[in-house]
């Protein structure tokens, strides 16, 4: 994994990633990447939409309490829904309908994220499992790295948002 791409950044964890390092949290598989954030001063984070994700399931308080417990583990931070962040949502989620971009591929939270993605495009990138869903139209797969679970492989994208690609496809719904 390339050294400079993650030194110091913000690591948004995807759903989609907590949900596979939870059920591996009792073997050594994601401990290699975790090593590269840690020896890179990368600061993991989960926001609230992807913690309401990880605990939408759950059916007891003790499950509930167990995966809130996981998340605190791996640094819960606070990004809020501002009124910018939720303009933006609706801009990106308008620009894949233009593109023709299923609704059913890309979720409201996915939409979120990449506002999330936008707004902190400096410092912050996303880890996801859940490829499709952060196409390369507005977003760049910087890192691509794979886990062998034994049970399955795991191909995990590491993202970062594009202004420019923003811009121009906001800028072809403009023309319409």
């Amino acid at each position: 994994m390339q050294k400079s791409k993650l030194d110091k950044k913000h690591i948004l964890l995807d759903t989609c990633f907590i949900a596979k390092v939870y059920t591996y949290s009792d073997t050594e598989y994601f401990d290699k990447l975790f090593s590269i954030f840690n020896e890179n001063n990368c600061t993991t984070i989960v926001n609230e939409f992807i913690k309401f994700e990880f605990l939408r399931g759950c059916k007891k308080a003790e499950h509930i309490k167990n995966k809130e417990k996981f998340l605190e583990g791996l640094s819960y931070v606070s990004l809020p829904v501002t009124p910018e962040i939720l303009n933006d949502a609706i801009k990106i989620s308008n620009i894949y309908s233009n593109k023709n971009i299923s609704p059913k591929q890309i979720s409201i939270v996915d939409c979120y994220i990449s506002a999330y993605l936008k707004k902190y495009r400096d410092n912050l990138l996303l880890i996801t499992l859940d490829n499709n869903d952060f196409p390369l139209l507005l977003h760049d797969r910087i890192i691509i790295e794979t886990i062998d679970t034994e049970k399955e492989i795991l191909v995990l994208g590491i993202y970062s948002f594009n202004l420019c690609k923003y811009n121009k496809a906001l800028e072809s719904l403009d023309e319409q």
